[in-house]
């Protein structure tokens, strides 16, 4: 084929091609759709409120000299004279001494993972999941902001996975790991220049190193003499100046309580001697609370009193934090606000894409979110279904309407 004849066919087919595309921006652009598939949602209506711990605390004082390193996590479990932390006479002994602790766990894992050398598979179904779990927690505890139990985690989950390795032959021990580990330990110990000092719980308790001044102040049972205005004061000044040898506190029991001004119309249905859950932060977790005490303080606003019994290390620092009280709890399908229209016999729905066709779904609203509702799940037809295509956007639509 010449050289004109190949020219000709390709401006031909050029020029289809864009009486295409116009044809496509002036005939079937109002047709255009925009769609979102129907499904489950859970949606919480909650009460924010920012209360004020109380707690039974006692301080930890030391008046040494060098640099202090804590030996306990904020929020863990201490028994009487337990070391809460150690001061050396350089950062350098610190540094020493911490990587020896991490390097002597590690070995701890290898010797436990060492004691299934020789056993059969028996026990790899128990490992997966224990894998699995310790996996799975670790994220869990990170994103509530509960480093202490994803650390705890992160040392199970890797034991796990030395298990795994030794249970399917992958590994026959970890003979040069462990004497490599051990000849640094040894390294670090001949690095150290001595003189380490103890500092010892007085009794026991859960370690927190922060002092914020109200120990002693706002304690267990102090939430009675509690007014609106102390309240407010501490949330705006939630630390005040204290001796400044105190190095931390412990808390008596995992035993704690919450002190909140809140507004009693967003509180129906909630009394005293209640039982309700509670968000602290931005935690996604929730934590069992009684309301043991509600005192009117006027203007449609009462103190209430949250007892709890579950204590980690998000709970047991700082003196105030935001909590949410979930209310309400709502499921269903999730549709946008915008998707929904009104037939002509001025019921509520939504249209959906149904083959080449568009057809009118009823819905039954139980939540209206900023952007959203939430709709009942049906058996009708006639109502909105489990995966149903939504239009959002769109023009001119009407039951039937052809859209092929």
């Amino acid at each position: 084929m010449n050289s004109g004849w190949t020219t000709v066919i390709i401006v031909t087919l050029s020029v289809f091609i864009i009486l295409v595309a116009v044809g496509q921006i002036f005939f079937a652009g109002g047709e255009k759709l925009t769609t979102e598939t129907a499904l489950v949602y859970n949606a919480e209506e909650e009460v924010p409120f920012e209360g004020v711990y109380l707690r039974d605390e006692t301080l930890i004082y030391n008046s040494g000299t060098g640099i202090l390193c804590y030996e306990q996590e904020d929020g863990s479990k201490v028994g009487k004279s337990s070391v809460i932390a150690r001061r050396y006479k350089s950062d350098n002994d610190a540094a020493y001494l911490r990587e020896i602790s991490l390097l002597e766990r590690q070995i701890a894992v290898l010797e436990s993972a060492e004691r299934l050398v020789g056993t059969d598979n028996s026990q790899l179904e128990a490992i997966s999941v224990q894998i699995n779990e310790s996996h799975s927690g670790m994220i869990a505890d990170i994103i509530n902001g509960d480093f202490l139990a994803a650390a705890e985690k992160q040392n199970d989950l890797l034991e796990a996975m030395c298990k795994r390795e030794i249970t399917l032959k992958e590994s026959n021990g970890y003979a040069a790991k462990k004497q490599s580990l051990s000849n640094r330990i040894s390294q670090l110990n001949a690095l150290i220049s001595g003189g380490v000092q103890d500092v010892v719980a007085g009794g026991a308790g859960y370690f927190v190193s922060e002092v914020d001044g109200y120990e002693g102040e706002l304690d267990y049972e102090s939430g009675e003499s509690l007014t609106e205005e102390k309240i407010a004061g501490i949330i705006a000044a939630p630390e005040k100046s204290h001796d400044g040898k105190a190095i931390g506190k412990l808390i008596a029991d995992y035993h704690w309580r919450v002190a909140a001004v809140i507004d009693t119309e967003n509180m129906f249905g909630f009394y005293e001697g209640g039982e309700v859950q509670l968000r602290v932060g931005s935690g996604s977790y929730l934590i069992d609370a009684d309301i043991i005490s509600v005192k009117n303080c006027g203007d449609n606003k009462a103190i209430y009193i949250f007892e709890c019994d579950k204590l980690n290390s998000v709970v047991t620092v700082g003196r105030t934090a935001h909590f949410k009280l979930p209310v309400n709890s709502h499921g269903g399908l999730r549709v946008s606000r915008k998707a929904l229209r009104y037939n002509d016999k001025d019921e509520r729905g939504v249209f959906i894409v149904r083959g080449q066709n568009l057809m009118f779904k009823k819905v039954n609203v139980v939540y209206w979110g900023e952007d959203y509702v939430i709709c009942t799940q049906e058996q009708d037809d006639d109502f909105l279904r489990l995966y149903d295509k939504i239009v959002t956007e769109g023009k001119d639509l009407y039951d039937g309407k052809v859209i092929g």
